[in-house]
């Protein structure tokens, strides 16, 4: 037996995040209002297929804690509030270095998300889970990163846009996402789901 080829399975971790998903019309959608508003942009754009809110950054994150968030946490979630809708109104720039970041962002948390966040860091916690806690949780889809500055519009250069058209996303199930990666940017795959409504999966 090759105790060091096992040992290295055991070690092998996974790069995981919690996230909402928008459905494939409306990343379709979203897609397309990124096309709108910044033909001239320079940075690298999310993929459409890959557009989604983080909700709770895990890390490398080792298997078998993988198949315990899978088996216990649908016990601790709650159904009430739930399906919600997230109102996204503003393209928003955050400066990164020499470098930045855009996303479209939604203002209000609903007190429902509030409190996923708290059932969430609790579970995490009672696992000894590692992640990285929000000082405050803004909604948000990340459209670019490594934004040139010289590239941004004026509308966005100083304060948040308004959108000429909000949109909403319908927040009914948590999805565990698998992000690797890449030297043309990170690649997610949702791994499990659980809804958030009264039918658990």
């Amino acid at each position: 037996m090759d105790f060091s080829t096992d040992l290295k399975k055991e070690e092998k971790k996974e790069r995981l995040f919690f996230a909402f998903w928008p459905d494939n019309h409306l990343q379709l959608l979203l897609s397309q209002l990124v096309d709108k508003l910044f033909p001239k942009i320079k940075a690298r754009a999310i993929p459409q297929d890959f557009l989604h809110v983080t909700v709770l950054f895990l890390g490398w994150t080792r298997p078998s804690i993988i198949e315990e968030i899978k088996a216990e946490l649908p016990f601790w979630l709650k159904p009430e509030g739930f399906p919600l809708s997230l109102e996204f109104n503003k393209a928003v720039l955050k400066k990164r270095g020499k470098e930045g970041i855009i996303w479209f962002e939604a203002p209000l948390v609903p007190s429902p998300i509030e409190e996923l966040l708290q059932v969430l860091t609790q579970f995490l916690t009672q696992k000894n889970v590692s992640f990285q806690a929000y000082d405050q949780f803004i909604p948000h889809i990340t459209i670019f990163r490594h934004v040139s500055y010289k590239s941004i519009p004026e509308s966005l250069a100083k304060q948040k846009m308004d959108l000429p058209s909000p949109f909403e996303l319908t927040v009914d199930t948590l999805y565990l996402v698998q992000s690797e990666l890449r030297p043309e940017g990170s690649s997610y795959k949702k791994i499990w789901a659980c809804k958030l409504c009264s039918n658990k999966s």
